[in-house]
């Protein structure tokens, strides 16, 4: 994609803003929301007790409220991601990412990854699209493939590199081999450290299609782009 595609309002359509430290409430969620509807940004997400809040807050407009499942761990027992994606349904969410066990992955278990990533997809079962968490900032290459590989055969259609609480910015190496994994016709999102135009388009050139960005960056980088 060329740099012309990632001016003003085209991007905002590919960014996701989000409130979802634990210590974000109902203040926060609404701010989010002002942000969200005056970006017009593709997706704001927050934890699923505000889904409630912000889903209403959005009415109407082409921003999705989104919320993420065993956020941000990923060790939830998969009944319990199971629960939770269901709940977010039954709330009106839009759009969720689920954190894959990356402790199976770093084990090798990989067919109990597999059947976990699995189990929240068959719950969901296409109601609203899903993104697959592999937080790249706890795995080595070999361990990042395996962990490519198990959303794809999970039968993700998105995958996220993760939840930025890691602290371990995205790279354009990291999405290269997510992208080599799993194929062209998957979206893949960059999420994780994104501060300026350039992370950006190195990102998008190395095959990322959705962007995860902190708010306050989000803004400013969409401020950056418009003309």
């Amino acid at each position: 994609m060329s740099p012309v595609d990632l001016t003003g309002h085209a991007l905002a359509r590919m960014i996701d803003i989000s409130a979802v430290q634990a210590q974000h409430g109902r203040a926060d969620v609404e701010e989010l929301a002002r942000h969200a509807l005056t970006g017009d940004f593709v997706a704001a997400h927050v934890l699923p007790s505000w889904v409630p809040v912000l889903r209403p807050l959005l009415d109407g407009s082409h921003t999705r409220a989104g919320s993420p499942v065993g956020f941000p761990s990923g060790g939830t027992a998969t009944p319990v991601k199971v629960t939770e994606a269901r709940w977010l349904l039954d709330a009106g969410v839009q759009e969720m990412d689920v954190v894959m066990n990356v402790g199976l992955v770093r084990s090798g278990e990989l067919v109990a990854a597999t059947r976990d990533v699995a189990a929240v997809l068959a719950a969901v079962d296409d109601r609203v699209p899903v993104k697959v968490i592999l937080e790249v900032g706890l795995l080595d290459e070999a361990q990042l493939r395996d962990a490519a590989r198990v959303a794809v055969d999970a039968g993700a259609t998105s995958l996220k590199t993760g939840t930025g609480w890691q602290k371990v910015p995205t790279t354009p190496e990291h999405v290269r081999v997510i992208r080599q994994v799993a194929g062209g016709d998957r979206e893949i999102k960059a999420s994780g450290g994104i501060r300026s135009l350039a992370q950006l388009r190195a990102l998008l050139d190395a095959g990322a299609t959705r962007f995860g960005i902190n708010t306050a960056y989000a803004v400013a980088l969409v401020a950056e782009a418009t003309p």
